[in-house]
């Protein structure tokens, strides 16, 4: 009997350096994982509809389709057709405050900052040049047919 209970003693106390073990590396494997908020740009609250049906959308038809908005956000709206889903993003770059050359401008499927000459992908939003800290800001959209509703 007695070495029955030293058994049992001994197959508890492995369970246990093995529980312990285990509760060690979860609490080392968690980490604050905390969102840096972009400093440089504001929550712009608005909300915009556009018709693709209509001339001035035709380009957002087809796929890598892109297109300038001044409407919404902070310095307007970045448009981008990626196999067919509608992409919006704030069209202020993203790696500095505001000011008169920080409007991002179109080229094909990126667009470039002209105060740095910092190079975004309007499919992802992630900078293309290396150095460049944040991306492009990103904005709500749903699509319903031709109808396109872009919010924050």
């Amino acid at each position: 009997m007695n070495a029955n209970i030293q058994f049992s003693f001994f197959m508890r106390f492995t369970h246990m350096k093995y529980v312990v073990s285990a509760m060690f590396f979860v609490f080392l494997g968690c980490s604050e994982n905390s969102v840096e908020r972009n400093p440089y740009l504001y929550e712009a609250r608005f909300e915009q509809s556009i018709n693709l049906a209509l001339p001035a959308f035709d380009n957002l038809n087809y796929q890598g389709g892109s297109l300038y908005w001044a409407n919404g956000g902070i310095k307007g709206l970045l448009l981008f057709n990626l196999s067919g889903t509608i992409m919006a993003w704030e069209a202020s770059c993203p790696n500095h405050a505001p000011s008169n050359c920080s409007t991002v401008q179109i080229n094909g499927v990126t667009a470039s900052c002209a105060c740095e000459d910092i190079q975004y992908s309007l499919a992802t939003g992630q900078p293309l040049t290396e150095g460049a800290t944040y991306s492009l800001l990103f904005y709500k959209v749903q699509q319903n047919g031709t109808a396109v509703r872009i919010y924050n």
